[in-house]
């Protein structure tokens, strides 16, 4: 956990903004794994309106710092159900949203919280929401892909996300807020 610290410190600059409003560095593995590194900075960047979504991969995660909530959902399609489902693409460090036509309910399943120290797993294409109550909050996680779709859910249509690097006042929150969490001040 702290060579992942340290490397995330040292390449600050690298962190990408995630459309759910945290910043994440991201590490090849290779047999269709990855070790990231999520930091939710202590003011929030903002969120995605459709935020209940799902992986193409399982997650393996341990939280260093902060708290958080994940409540986790059935995606139940009625005719002229509330929430709109739209498959996420990639193009060019951009995220989009397309909607794919069906319309549904999102059904409550499961919901948890996790703390510093505590660790978590969830499996590939379960519809999930997080949200974070303790910040700054950072995990580590390794994903691994399972090629389940992609999709978010939700009412609105959005405009495509661009996933920039931090400006130098985040980098050095970033660096900051790890520090804190390893203990270095």
């Amino acid at each position: 956990m702290i060579k992942e610290l340290d490397n995330a410190v040292r390449r600050a600059e690298a962190f990408l903004l995630h459309p759910l409003g945290f910043f994440y560095l991201q590490d090849d593995l290779g047999n269709g794994e990855t070790r990231r590194v999520h930091v939710w900075l202590p003011d929030e960047e903002g969120r995605a309106d459709n935020d209940c979504h799902q992986h193409s991969f399982e997650i393996d995660s341990l939280i260093v710092a902060g708290r958080m909530h994940s409540t986790l959902y059935n995606f139940r399609p009625t005719d002229n159900g509330p929430e709109r489902e739209f498959v996420v693409a990639y193009d060019s460090g951009r995220s989009l949203l397309r909607p794919t036509g069906r319309r549904g309910v999102l059904d409550l399943t499961a919901s948890f919280e996790v703390a510093a120290g505590q660790r978590y797993h969830l499996s590939a294409g379960v519809v999930h929401r997080v949200t974070v109550i303790g910040r700054p909050c950072i995990s580590i996680l390794t994903t691994t892909e399972r090629g389940a779709p992609i999709y978010s859910y939700g009412g609105n249509d959005e405009p495509s996300f661009f996933r920039r690097s931090p400006n130098e006042r985040e980098a050095a929150t970033i660096r900051e807020v790890i520090r804190m969490a390893c203990g270095d001040h």
